[in-house]
């Protein structure tokens, strides 16, 4: 049993160190991995909302929500606003009760209507939370900042990546006094910016408002470089 043990032990270790040998090329070789990070503004933002109303009968709550986002459409096109980007979920109502120890007293029904809108121009949040409020609407939810185009930025951080990882194996095969010759392989994975998630405030005077971060992109790729002889 332990001549077995040592025989699959050995085998375990041949496997690897073929499996890392198949890898690595024969000749001489540098291995380098070049990373990047690069903070964008963003461009789009994407708001969440709700019209919600308590009413003491269904068809009630549902008129003075259809209400708030009648008024809330009517102004965005006022102030030059697309109402085309407010995206409008079904309306759903719920029986809402007060519990005082063993009582439950009907307050009446709440009727709820999830709303989105997609903003392009990030400098006119406050205005369009203005805006909303006037409209009746006081439930803001999350404020998703992202980029209209995140295939381009990724593309250009992934470069910045790939001519880091140029410049340390050029770097490093200087130092020890060698030239760097030509690429044998590089590993890559893809990497998504994540879009950012930010809740509205209100200020001092009690005026909803927001401060805008950037959007942190990153990426890294491992290469292989041959070294001449």
């Amino acid at each position: 049993m332990r001549y077995l043990n040592f025989l699959t032990l050995v085998f375990i270790s041949i496997f690897s160190l073929s499996a890392l040998a198949n890898g690595l090329p024969e000749e001489q070789h540098i291995v380098v991995t070049g990373t990047a990070t690069l903070d964008v503004k963003p461009d789009q933002v994407s708001i969440q909302f709700q019209a919600t109303a308590l009413e003491s009968k269904g068809a009630l709550a549902k008129q003075k929500v259809d209400q708030q986002v009648s008024t809330l459409l009517v102004n965005l096109q006022k102030a030059g606003f697309n109402s085309n980007e407010l995206e409008s979920a079904a309306l759903y109502t719920r029986a809402e009760y007060d519990y005082h120890k063993d009582k439950r007293t009907l307050l009446g029904i709440r009727a709820t209507r999830d709303l989105t809108y997609l903003l392009t121009d990030i400098n006119k949040v406050n205005q369009f939370l203005d805006i909303v409020l006037e409209a009746k609407i006081d439930l803001i939810g999350d404020l998703q900042y992202g980029l209209q185009s995140p295939d381009e930025w990724q593309l250009k951080v992934r470069q910045m990546a790939v001519e880091d990882s140029m410049e340390k194996a050029s770097g490093l095969a200087k130092s020890y006094n060698a030239e760097l010759g030509k690429i044998y392989s590089v590993n890559y994975q893809n990497s998504y910016p994540r879009p950012l998630m930010m809740r509205a405030m209100q200020d001092e005077r009690g005026k909803t408002t927001y401060q805008v971060k950037t959007i942190k992109l990153s990426d890294r790729v491992q290469a292989v470089f041959l070294l001449k002889p």
